[in-house]
């Protein structure tokens, strides 16, 4: 971080400038976009990706069931609600890793022994900077976006973010 006083340049982060003590707090250490895919990222809401339609399941919806749906609907992850609130996410990972080839009766497990949860969720005027940092961070495929009220409106995946970023290079 150059110090705007003396030209110093400071460690990324510094507080005050190391030469000549000067205040770096008020300073905007925002990146600076470098073209319009990169400017994209940082300054587009998830909202302007158009996250389709969300495929949502009970809690006490069979295992053989909620994959049943996954597979009509060609979804890769389902919200498991309780009471119109998301509790769990169930993808199709999930399904890899904790049914096939296990020794569970799929049609009297519930989705809730398996799912994924606490959920975590972001928002439609969150930046797709911040939802791609949060999936790297957790790891996550799908984030399901909720509205002020808690409420699922829709469910982002990479491969919105990779599309709509594909776009924006033609």
């Amino acid at each position: 971080m150059i110090c705007p006083h003396c030209g110093y340049d400071n460690y990324a982060g510094e507080e005050v400038c190391e030469r000549c003590l000067h205040d770096l707090t008020q300073i905007d250490t925002t990146p600076r976009p470098k073209n319009q895919v990169h400017r994209s990222i940082i300054e587009d809401p998830v909202a302007r990706l158009n996250p389709p339609e969300h495929t949502t399941v009970s809690l006490n919806d069979s295992v053989e069931s909620v994959a049943e749906t996954m597979k009509k609907r060609r979804a890769g992850c389902v919200i498991v609600e309780d009471n119109h609130r998301p509790v769990g996410v169930f993808t199709e990972r999930d399904l890899l890793m904790k049914v096939a080839g296990k020794p569970i009766d799929r049609a009297r497990t519930n989705i809730r022994t398996l799912m994924t949860a606490p959920v975590e969720t972001v928002k439609a005027s969150d930046t797709i900077a911040y939802v791609l940092n949060k999936m790297s961070i957790g790891g996550y495929r799908h984030l399901p976006i909720a509205d002020d009220t808690g409420r699922v409106t829709g469910v982002i995946s990479v491969r919105n973010i990779l599309e709509y970023l594909a776009g924006r290079f033609s």
